[in-house]
């Protein structure tokens, strides 16, 4: 009696610590709840200003499928299709500098991508080639998948321990629409 009395109280402990947190799939993020969620570092395009300049005009969105192909290009981060650590870290060196929190989260980012990128390549939508050349969004799409897997995992040092950031992270984990979403965050120099 006594080892069936035992076996009923670990049971309910183990319920009661493996209890997930609810969460409504079905709610959508609102940019301006999330956005400040994770303080990210700004990205320091202009590191590259010299070899890809021409997709940096002045006024101009920073964050084109153009701008991350020349950067991954110079630096060669992409190997057939898949994301090569060691020239991946000089990357992040010149756009975050000495912020190892940060590089080390964007990197971790980058090599776990591959496969969610290879995924977004089958399933993107043709674009208009109004502007004469198409450039690859392989590099973007690294991008994106990375800044999404920074938020899920942004450090605890830049962090806003909220309630709707938490319940946004919980449904960028949890959620399979809040996966394939974008979590915007970029900050241009």
């Amino acid at each position: 009696m006594a080892w069936n009395i035992a076996l009923l109280i670990c049971c309910l402990v183990a319920m009661v610590g493996s209890t997930t947190t609810d969460v409504d799939c079905t709610l959508r993020q609102d940019f301006n709840t999330v956005k400040d969620c994770c303080a990210y570092p700004t990205f320091r395009f202009d590191n590259f200003r010299n070899q890809c300049g021409k997709y940096m005009p002045i006024g101009a969105p920073r964050v084109s499928p153009c701008l991350y192909e020349c950067i991954f290009n110079v630096t060669n981060t992409v190997v057939d299709s898949v994301i090569d650590p060691d020239n991946a870290r000089v990357l992040l060196e010149r756009l975050f500098g000495n912020n190892r929190d940060f590089l080390e989260a964007y990197f971790n980012g980058l090599m776990s991508c591959t496969d969610s990128v290879q995924e977004m390549m089958k399933n993107k939508k043709p674009r208009s080639n109004s502007s004469g050349k198409q450039c690859s969004p392989l590099a973007v799409f690294y991008g994106v998948c990375a800044q999404r897997y920074v938020f899920n995992h942004c450090p605890p040092s830049s962090w806003s321990p909220t309630e709707s950031c938490e319940m946004a992270r919980l449904q960028n984990m949890n959620c399979p629409s809040a996966r394939s979403t974008r979590v915007s965050g970029f900050k241009k120099v």
